[in-house]
């Protein structure tokens, strides 16, 4: 008698329920990163108006007004307009401006994390993996990714556009790449790890891919010209907000830096992020990342320097993710993991509770 017995692999329910255990640590990070940054936002003077302060603000008025420019003062057509529409369409749903903003950031940190954690295990092997994404998940400067700002969603579509990549998927990561430089214009750089990436299998989509950052970035300008009647509406209002960028721009920046510093003594933490950003880019290089990652995130750190300022390097250099490489490189010691660990929850309860005093 012949047995025909199949031998089944095990069932997909199965599958999803093994995978769900062994990347809960992942889910577990996240939730006590953002609730600690919610219990501190609630001990801040405004409390959970906190996280949508600042820019929170001028993203809700062009989601609920659209772009006006108003020449020679603050604006809204500096903000990108991803982060916006998506705001409009949680507001659809029924839910405030604000609480839309506060949802869509954590809901996409969430899946921010997961993204990344299978990108740097794709590079560097679980251990390094683990890590990095554990500081990424308690980073003193990410209570931005719990705010009402786009800073999450360009992190996740930026990861998933990388990790799409690499299975080479282009439309799909050329769709992210897109959607993560209408939302950021730091997303831009994105376009070296998809360029090395296309490199390695030359096709047109995935050059197209590698392009897509550049082309959703110069669709916004048009759009503008197209609603405004003025290309450069971006530019004129950047200005505004005091980011004029020139050549000399770094010149002036540190050169008036005591000055910066008399007017405004909070510079001091952008300026102490740059040079620890710097430190941590040359750490993921020295840890092995492919170099295409480390240029990107010295452009994404360095530039906005050439518009004569330190200000928001801190929150900037969160879409860097070699910054996070190079942190878990430099703490593959259990004592240096534990005291970034411990710094890095006592830093970002506390960069919470200064919202209210600071622009992030």
């Amino acid at each position: 008698m012949i047995d025909t017995e199949v031998v089944r692999g095990p069932a997909p329910l199965t599958l999803a329920l093994d995978r769900a255990r062994r990347h809960a640590w992942i889910a577990a990070w996240w939730l006590g990163g953002r609730a600690l940054v919610i219990v501190a936002s609630l001990a801040s003077s405004r409390g959970i108006d906190a996280l949508g302060a600042w820019d929170g603000r001028w993203y809700r008025i062009v989601a609920r007004d659209g772009y006006l420019l108003v020449p020679g003062r603050q604006s809204d057509p500096a903000f990108f307009p991803l982060f916006p529409i998506v705001l409009r369409a949680g507001h659809a749903l029924g839910l405030g401006y604000t609480a839309a903003g506060i949802a869509i950031a954590n809901v996409a940190f969430l899946v921010a994390l997961f993204a990344f954690a299978a990108l740097t295990r794709d590079l560097f092997g679980e251990s390094l993996a683990h890590r990095a994404t554990v500081y990424l998940a308690i980073f003193p400067f990410g209570y931005v990714f719990s705010m009402a700002y786009p800073e999450s969603l360009v992190l996740a579509a930026m990861m998933l556009s990388v990790l799409a990549a690499r299975r080479e998927r282009w439309r799909l990561a050329a769709l992210f790449a897109g959607a993560a430089a209408l939302a950021r214009p730091e997303a831009v750089f994105l376009s070296l790890p998809l360029l090395a990436l296309a490199r390695r299998r030359p096709s047109a989509q995935a050059f197209g891919a590698a392009a897509a950052p550049l082309a959703a970035a110069a669709a916004f300008p048009l759009y503008l010209d197209r609603v405004l009647h003025d290309p450069l509406a971006w530019s004129r209002a950047e200005r505004a907000w005091g980011r004029h960028f020139s050549v000399l721009g770094v010149f002036h920046a540190v050169w008036h830096l005591a000055g910066a510093f008399a007017a405004d003594a909070w510079v001091v933490r952008d300026v102490a992020a740059t040079l620890l950003y710097l430190v941590l880019l040359g750490a993921a290089a020295r840890a092995g990342a492919p170099r295409a990652w480390p240029a990107a995130g010295l452009a994404v750190v360095a530039l906005p320097l050439f518009s004569g300022s330190f200000t928001s390097i801190g929150r900037f250099g969160l879409l860097a993710p070699p910054v996070f490489w190079g942190l878990a490189w430099l703490g593959r010691r259990r004592e240096v993991d534990l005291t970034v660990r411990a710094l890095s929850l006592v830093l970002l309860a506390a960069a919470t509770v200064t919202i209210p005093m600071v622009f992030p």
